[in-house]
């Protein structure tokens, strides 16, 4: 039955991100079953919007029946009237995008400006940095460097924008020769990894608005089992932040297709020299 709290707008009101979000608030809430579609249309939305009913219960292993109790617990008349929302997201949000990028790269009118294109870029990658020189707590930072130095094993994990910043932490973790890895999402390890944690070992994740929901559900798995977590996100609502032993916010801002992502490589970085000070003192 459908919590009458969270009732559809309409069909004819509700965005995919409306519904994105009311999915990521009830995840907790929601039936074992119900958590796998959940899963799925956070992750694959483009599967779901594409595929009969039939074919998405084989794909998530539940019973056609249950997509339908999904839509209604969030509701929806049926399954059909939520696939609606994804198939919108589909037809309008992409097109739009790629012609606002044509637009941008072929209009005679308005030729692209590189120079200021690189100013502008170069002056967010600096207020981003700047910010990071005023709002990170040293204490936290003294704080998540005694963890790693202390740790048996350090998992990263980092997804989309995140990934590059994940990826220079273990790159600089393992030149420290600390014991690190990566968690592999791709080939479908991660939530082993996790289930492997042992009690001295760290697990730092990374990621943004909007919040990558396979990094979301590791977080609050680990922390669960009550491991220690270190995370980096963009601010304290964030769900990784909610469920961390130590939160960095960097990287807030919210407008522009590229976000910068300097923050994120320098607070790592002052993580790697500091700890390198500490293992290897001159």
């Amino acid at each position: 039955m459908a919590n009458p709290e969270n009732t559809a707008p309409g069909a004819n009101d509700e965005t995919f991100d409306l519904l994105r979000n009311r999915i990521r608030d009830q995840f907790e809430s929601l039936s074992p079953h119900l958590r796998r579609i959940a899963r799925a249309a956070l992750d694959k939305p483009n599967f779901i919007a594409l595929n009969t009913i039939a074919v998405i219960a084989e794909e998530v292993q539940v019973q056609p029946s249950t997509l339908i109790r999904f839509s209604k617990e969030f509701g929806y008349s049926g399954f059909s009237e939520l696939q609606r929302i994804f198939r919108h997201r589909l037809i309008e949000g992409a097109p739009v995008f790629r012609e606002q990028v044509y637009q941008e790269q072929h209009s005679g009118d308005h030729p692209v400006d590189l120079t200021a294109t690189l100013n502008g870029c170069v002056d967010a990658q600096i207020a981003s940095l700047e910010r990071i020189r005023h709002d990170i707590n040293v204490r936290d930072l003294s704080a998540a460097v005694d963890m790693l130095q202390n740790a048996g094993h350090i998992y990263v994990a980092g997804l989309r924008r995140s990934r590059p910043i994940a990826t220079y932490l273990a790159y600089g973790l393992n030149r420290l020769e600390r014991q690190c890895s990566l968690l592999d999402f791709g080939g479908g390890m991660a939530e082993q990894q996790i289930a492997n944690l042992q009690p001295r070992d760290v697990f730092f994740a990374i990621a943004f608005t909007p919040y990558t929901p396979a990094v979301v559900d590791i977080v609050r798995d680990a922390n669960y089992r009550g491991h220690s977590i270190i995370t980096m996100t963009d601010t304290a609502s964030s769900p990784l932040a909610q469920n961390a032993t130590i939160s960095f916010f960097t990287d807030k801002e919210t407008a522009g297709r590229f976000r910068p992502i300097s923050g994120g490589i320098c607070l790592v970085q002052a993580i790697i020299e500091s700890l390198g000070e500490r293992s290897f003192p001159a």
